[in-house]
């Protein structure tokens, strides 16, 4: 029997540390390279979040992201808006994709495409 709690406490804190984590899925709305000394990402998905800064191809990394990945986030999150393809973030600490902040670093994320 305490194997079991054991067990089912295990199971319980395992899906509370993942409770905070949201995958926002979507076409892309906007993608912007902002030309400042920065080179900040911006990106709008469909499904939102709206215009939130993902990373800097600066050389710093921000987000967890660093440079040479954000410069091939924008590739591909680039080829799947001309393609029209459907992209995921996970953005980690957040309840929904409108909990994300727009204008702002959201922290943590990870990313993939979709092909659908």
């Amino acid at each position: 029997m305490a194997k079991m709690i054991k067990y089912l406490l295990v199971i319980l804190f395992a899906s509370t540390v993942q409770a905070g984590d949201v995958d926002c899925t979507g076409k892309v709305d906007s993608l912007s390279l902002q030309l400042n000394r920065n080179g900040t990402v911006t990106l709008s998905l469909s499904g939102g979040p709206s215009y939130t800064y993902l990373c800097n191809i600066d050389g710093v990394e921000v987000n967890e992201v660093s440079f040479e990945v954000c410069k091939a986030m924008y590739s591909t999150l680039m080829a799947a808006k001309l393609a029209n393809k459907e992209v995921g973030i996970r953005f980690y600490n957040y309840d929904s994709c409108d909990a994300v902040p727009s204008w702002g670093y959201p922290g943590r994320l990870g990313w993939t495409v979709l092909l659908k």
